[in-house]
């Protein structure tokens, strides 16, 4: 009768280990991707930033108009986005770099990375 208890709370034991084991490396797979997905999105947004001339208005509009742009602007502060696509708006630069725009979604950058957990 000893035996028989032991021999079920074994298989019990083991089939709920068996269901549990697969999940959790599922969970930590799916962990995994979308930090990797989340660093590609930083590094290509750093890049497409680093790249981008912003002291015309055809380069603050061929950057607006970029998929970099597109697939940072869902991640993006209402405000920032605002200020960023305000039409004939004039910012002085000075302090940080020569153009506050550019600083604006930099920081953006920043702040969702920090949000994110990868700095």
């Amino acid at each position: 009768m000893k035996e028989t208890i032991i021999g079920l709370v074994s298989a019990g034991i083991g089939f709920i280990s068996g269901l549990l084991v697969p999940w959790i490396k599922w969970e930590i797979e799916k962990c995994q991707k979308r930090h990797n997905y989340r660093n590609e999105l930083i590094a290509g947004w750093k890049a497409a930033l680093a790249a981008a001339e912003f002291h015309s208005p055809e380069g603050r509009c061929s950057f607006g108009s970029s998929p970099e742009y597109s697939s940072l602007r869902s991640h993006m502060v209402k405000e920032v986005i605002v200020k960023f696509e305000a039409p004939r708006t004039m910012y002085v630069g000075g302090g940080r770099g020569d153009d506050i725009r550019k600083q604006m979604l930099l920081d953006e950058v920043s702040r969702l990375e920090k949000h994110w957990g990868m700095s």
